[in-house]
């Protein structure tokens, strides 16, 4: 099993945006050499008889039909001053 040097958590970090001080440097080392090793342990399953998945669960999507509807009944909206031929006027957000 391979363990992952200072060095490559330093590159690991710079690669997310991350400065760590010595002491979290060490902390972060040790909790991915841990991680590596559980996956280790999970490779030396027997997995050759287990069917390949994309789930696990066995749902599917569900989706309704498309279809057009009616859209907002704005006859109510108190703000006529802020429609124009049916559609809300809004400001500009995106210069």
């Amino acid at each position: 099993m391979a363990k992952l040097t200072k060095e490559q958590v330093l590159k690991i970090a710079d690669l997310i945006k991350l400065h760590l001080s010595d002491d979290e440097l060490s902390h972060y080392q040790d909790q991915l050499n841990t991680v590596l090793e559980s996956v280790d342990v999970l490779k030396e399953l027997d997995t050759s008889k287990v069917a390949e998945t994309s789930q696990t669960h066995g749902l599917k999507n569900v989706l309704r039909k498309d279809e057009p509807s009616k859209g907002l009944d704005i006859s109510n909206y108190p703000n006529k001053d802020n429609l124009k031929n049916g559609y809300f006027i809004v400001k500009r957000v995106i210069s």
